[in-house]
């Protein structure tokens, strides 16, 4: 059986690895467009402040790809698909039959406008090279503009604050992490930040980029005026549709897939950044990986054989500057569940469930304490009343969970 990959990022990696594992015969190939084999993407923060070296992003060696017998073609993209004959045609002229066909072309960093973004000193971090470049620039100037308070961004924030820049964050929302934080918990991640070296304008968005050969400030939509020699966009993500436009498949915000993570024809399924499952959700990591692992077995198996993805909520970690948060699933920020909330001047915990008492979301800031007994309850376990009052103490025993 003849595999081809389109994208070499986790989904792409991952579905490959666990093809090989099913069918030790089938003949895998893999477009990786970025000249690099696949790398620890959350880990990019860490080499703009030096604190990794570029040997220890990468998640498997060269040798790794040939003692799995996977064929990796880095720099080169899957240009052109055939259907009628099942003939996939790369970037660089490589011509292949395919049995099945796997999209994973993940996603790029949103470009909203009002920014020149061929003007020295932009910058938007999604790739390794990107990484790079903003490191060795760092050693070099006293102030940056972050355009986003998402996790991405808080973390070149932290990563920049580290080496001595000084970081200004703008955020349209009226708090950082708007989408993994409550108001509660985002005012005390707000705080702490800030004592770090971050400053936040929060309600702001950006109306002019000023600079002529390179960036030196931005002028936001108040009038204010900030003074940078650098602006990060890290406003979220748009995924890779091209190859999928060109197919025909069913398209809404993503490349739209069934629980087979198959698409709109047979034998071409998508996983990653680029697709949209009937969850909805997705643009992370891990969701990436399990994509892919259930996207790898289901490509070289029979209908029959095939397993169903099965999603669990999101869960988003950040760790900056020494704090811990993990966010996952509803954290109802406007308080229309049941809940339990747990603060200390340095900790913050919140535990939501539904009516019947399931749990479905939960946050936990500052501490680790209870992060694997919650994640295991997840959707999954009910919390009795007697426990969800318990919860609002700090010092909560999880194992009564």
């Amino acid at each position: 059986m003849n595999i081809v990959i389109a994208g070499g990022g986790v989904a792409g990696i991952t579905a490959a690895e666990a093809a090989r594992q099913k069918d030790p015969t089938a003949e895998i190939t893999v477009f990786g467009l970025e000249r690099e084999s696949l790398y620890y993407r959350p880990r990019l923060p860490e080499i703009i402040s030096g604190k990794l070296s570029v040997e220890k992003i990468y998640a498997h060696p060269d040798s790794w790809y040939r003692e799995k017998n996977i064929e990796l073609r880095k720099g080169e993209s899957l240009l052109e698909v055939c259907v009628d004959n099942r003939l996939a045609r790369g970037s660089l002229g490589s011509r292949l039959i395919y049995d099945r066909l796997l999209i994973a072309t993940g996603a790029e960093c949103a470009r909203p406008a009002p920014v020149d973004y061929m003007l020295p000193g932009v910058f938007t971090i999604r790739h390794l090279t990107e990484s790079m470049a903003l490191y060795y620039e760092a050693k070099r100037i006293q102030s940056a503009v972050i355009m986003g308070a998402g996790l991405l961004a808080l973390e070149i924030g932290c990563a920049l604050g580290a080496v001595g820049v000084k970081v200004h964050v703008l955020e349209r929302s009226d708090r950082i992490l708007p989408r993994q934080t409550t108001p509660a918990s985002s005012k005390k991640l707000n705080a702490y930040l800030t004592e770090k070296g971050l400053e936040f304008h929060l309600n702001s968005s950006l109306a002019k980029v000023s600079g002529r050969d390179r960036i030196t400030g931005v002028e936001l939509k108040d009038g204010s005026l900030i003074s940078a020699q650098v602006l990060i966009v890290a406003a979220g993500i748009t995924p890779n549709l091209d190859l999928a436009k060109a197919l025909g498949l069913k398209i809404d915000r993503a490349i739209i897939v069934d629980n087979f993570l198959e698409t709109s024809l047979e034998g071409i399924y998508a996983a990653g950044d680029c697709a949209q499952t009937p969850d909805g959700f997705g643009g992370l990591w891990s969701i990436g990986r399990q994509e892919g692992l259930v996207a790898g077995h289901n490509l070289v198996s029979s209908r029959q054989e095939r397993i169903a993805y099965e999603p669990t909520p999101p869960s988003s970690t950040l760790k900056v500057a020494g704090l811990d948060l993990v966010a996952a699933g509803n954290l109802d920020p406007d308080d229309k569940l049941k809940s339990a909330v747990a603060e200390t001047e340095t900790t913050y915990r919140k535990v939501v469930v539904a009516e019947d008492g399931l749990l479905v979301g939960y946050t936990n800031l500052g501490t680790t304490k209870g992060n694997r007994e919650l994640a295991t309850a997840l959707g999954r376990q009910k919390i009795s009343e007697q426990n969800l009052t318990a919860l609002a103490d700090p010092e909560f025993d999880f194992t009564k969970l």
